[in-house]
């Protein structure tokens, strides 16, 4: 407030309190010291402060000749309103006076919490007391040096973390098993333990800890002796007539690999096959046997050695390739079809033979059975005239 003010100033409740301080260090209710109603000369004027239960009030009707400044100091982190009225000149000051720069107000303040000094068990916090400067509706925080002459009030305390501190089993780790080959004993330190305000931790008594005791011994076997190797089943050899290579996979079954490299059996070795060196060997095909119509073809199929090529009796049967097949050409242009004839005696008689078409493959067809057939007895009709006739003297 300015020169030529006229100030009334209230408050609602003693949770705060306020305080007025002019240029020339007079106050009320400064350095955290709180007066009794009456009349307080400051900044020129009288000011009259009213305290009533909760209730207080601060009043100048001035004018004031230097500035006044009205501090409102929180307790308990509230405020219940403040009602505030002033007046300031109508006249505007002369010219030739020229206005007076604010002088910067210090003052203590409570500008925060500390964290809480125990982790649990019920600890303290306390405000931190910093020295403030206020200039021109500017708070800032400034060097405590600035309020050496003021008193400093005590920080605030309030209780925190008042939970009880907890007990519980602590372990170290298992040391190494006693036998590094063989089964041996291994160990850890077990202990109750609780936790402090400070955050430290304590050997406890066991019954406090709630729960069965963790075990401090326990067996183990040593590892480092079971050096076995696990060798696969061998492939087949790499070739199947002759000299070759076969393959089988090793492995270390030491839970900690720790396997003697000089026992690692061998992973692949020589090996000798000669189950495949006989092969079916064919031959061209022949030309068709016949000018026309339908005829057969052959070719040579010959079992033998892959190597040397001597024949043999090692192939598979059941892999050997054919040795005939049927073949065709243009139709024969002939009288009488005998391919509708189905009684070989009725043939010998109507078709006229004039020898075997298919000379290497007759002896065949007899053999198979195959003259009942009027497309092979065409062919061989010599071959299966004779057939008929040994047939016809059986039966006689």
């Amino acid at each position: 407030m300015g020169n030529n003010t006229l100030s009334y100033l209230t408050s609602g409740s003693l949770t705060y309190d306020e305080a007025l301080r002019d240029t020339g260090k007079q106050s009320i209710n400064s350095d955290w010291k709180i007066e009794h109603s009456g009349a307080f000369n400051l900044a020129g004027t009288t000011v009259h402060y009213v305290r009533r239960g909760l209730w207080e009030k601060l009043s100048a009707k001035g004018p004031t000749t230097s500035p006044l400044h009205l501090l409102v100091l929180l307790f308990q982190d509230q405020n219940y309103g403040l009602h505030y009225e002033y007046t300031i000149p109508s006249d505007p000051p002369p010219e030739n006076q020229s206005a007076k720069v604010p002088e910067p107000l210090f003052m203590w303040t409570h500008a925060g919490w500390e964290d809480c000094d125990a982790t649990c068990g019920g600890g303290e916090r306390k405000t931190t007391v910093s020295c403030t400067k206020i200039m021109n509706k500017n708070i800032s925080i400034v060097d405590n040096k600035k309020c050496k002459y003021l008193t400093k009030p005590e920080p605030q305390i309030r209780k925190c973390n008042e939970q009880p501190c907890q007990t519980r089993w602590m372990m170290t780790e298992w040391t190494p098993c006693s036998r590094t080959c063989g089964k041996g004993m291994q160990s850890r330190q077990v202990a109750c333990t609780q936790q402090l305000s400070n955050g430290t931790l304590v050997r406890a008594r066991e019954r406090d800890c709630a729960g069965p005791k963790p075990a401090s011994a326990q067996r183990c076997e040593g590892q480092d002796c079971m050096t076995v190797w696990e060798a696969g089943v061998w492939s087949e050899c790499s070739v199947k007539c002759g000299k070759g290579v076969r393959h089988r996979t090793v492995r270390c079954t030491n839970p900690r690999k720790k396997c003697v490299l000089s026992t690692r059996p061998r992973e692949a070795e020589d090996c000798e096959d000669y189950s495949k060196c006989y092969v079916w060997r064919m031959g061209d095909w022949s030309k068709c046997s016949i000018t026309c119509g339908k005829g057969m073809q052959s070719r040579v199929i010959q079992c033998m050695h892959k190597i040397t090529g001597r024949h043999g009796n090692e192939c598979f049967s059941s892999e050997k390739p054919a040795a005939y097949r049927p073949c065709h050409l243009q139709p024969c242009n002939e009288k009488i079809n005998v391919n509708t004839i189905t009684s070989p005696r009725l043939a010998a008689l109507t078709f006229k033979c004039l020898g075997d078409q298919w000379p290497v493959y007759c002896r065949v067809i007899r053999e198979k059975n195959l003259c009942q057939d009027m497309r092979w007895y065409q062919r061989c009709c010599e071959t299966c005239r004779d057939f008929y006739a040994q047939k016809l003297q059986q039966k006689s």
